[in-house]
């Protein structure tokens, strides 16, 4: 039967893209065609601004029918934050009552003791986030833009999509990401690092002003962190104590410096279901992309990344492929590949535990 093991891309060039869509109707600013660059403007609109609700007959002390005579805003009218929307002396003109508007905005309507307000609508600016052109313009709403360049592919991701200057923060893909490697230059990079081990790095990343991070590790205890701070992280391996894979490590070294994004799989695709570094190159449009490889039946021959302990990171190449399941370790009968490790060591895996990779060896 045909299988397909899990396909990481890995590759200094591919054709990818990104969907960049407002949440509501506006105007879209580009056409096809045009080149674009990461902080380029694609489209603009106004966000609807919030509805609110005063509750006007408590906070004069009133019935319900009767706030009418005291209402200083009518429907229709604008209103100021902690502009005064309604008031009411008391204490035989000694004293009054106020109620103010909470938000700027206009007033829609006044019913049973209570002003419903409109807040004013809020500008949204949609930037492209790559550096590419645009392949395809969607009436109002937005643009789809296609580049050309590196894409590296993890496997768990934390908050929204974030562009910055890749920055290597550790020269080994094993070695955790310190302190003292911290520093002002650090602002506005998507730091690389082997193993994240230290809440306070996580913290002090964010006060150095770290547009994201990429690292190949992390302690699954530090799973709530991640996701509280104010940068996203992509993790490359998993949680645990694993050196960044060397394909992707060195991929990322040769990419330093250069501008990128990280994102989890909404709105970006090269190949589906996992989170990826993309890093334009400089005149894409003018290079060859590399058409993504399709899905392919596991082979002798092909090199393969172990997905799973105690071969978790671990490359090698099929070296043979038994037709009949096999029994294993946890005493099921299912489809392995002999394989041959970098190390020199040959062993057994199940197929599920087993990434392609796009190269051949023999």
């Amino acid at each position: 039967m045909a299988y397909y093991p899990m396909q990481r891309q890995m590759t200094p060039l591919a054709e990818f893209w990104c969907e960049r869509l407002l949440p509501v109707q506006g105007e879209v600013l580009v056409h096809v065609g045009d080149l674009v660059e990461a902080g380029d403007v694609v489209a603009a609109g106004q966000l609807p601004g919030k509805l609110q609700v005063v509750d006007v007959s408590r906070a004069l002390g009133v019935g319900r029918d009767s706030i009418v005579k005291y209402l200083r805003k009518a429907i229709g009218d604008p209103v100021q934050a902690h502009e005064v929307l309604a008031e009411r002396k008391t204490m035989f003109g000694w004293g009054q009552r106020t109620c103010r508007a909470p938000v700027t905005g206009l007033v829609l309507a006044v019913r049973a003791g209570r002003v419903l307000i409109e807040a004013e609508a809020t500008a949204l600016e949609l930037q492209a986030r790559i550096r590419g052109q645009v392949a395809k313009v969607i009436d109002g709403r937005g643009a789809v833009i296609s580049s050309v360049g590196a894409v590296v592919q993890g496997s768990w991701y934390s908050g929204d999509a974030a562009v910055g200057r890749i920055e290597i923060a550790t020269e080994d893909p094993g070695a955790p990401l310190h302190t003292q490697l911290l520093d002002e230059s650090c602002a506005g990079s998507l730091l690389v690092a082997g193993r994240l081990t230290s809440e306070g790095v996580l913290r002090l990343a964010a006060d150095r002003g770290v547009e994201g991070m990429i690292a190949g590790s992390v302690d699954a205890s530090m799973r709530e962190l991640l996701c509280s701070l104010p940068y996203p992280i992509l993790i490359m391996e998993g949680f645990g104590a694993l050196p960044m894979c060397r394909e992707a490590f060195s991929l990322l070294h040769a990419c330093a410096e250069c501008e990128a994004m990280i994102h989890s799989v909404a709105g970006c695709h090269t190949s589906p279901g996992r989170p990826e570094v993309l890093v334009p190159l400089e005149g894409a449009k003018s290079l060859p992309a590399e058409p993504l490889p399709a899905p392919r039946q596991l082979e002798v021959g092909m090199r393969v990344r172990g997905l799973r302990a105690p071969h978790l990171g671990a490359m090698g190449t099929v070296m043979d492929l038994p037709s009949a399941p096999q029994m294993v370790e946890s005493g099921a009968r299912m489809p392995v590949a002999k394989v041959l490790l970098d190390d020199g060591d040959s062993v057994w895996i199940p197929w599920a535990n087993l990434e392609l990779r796009h190269d051949r060896s023999i």
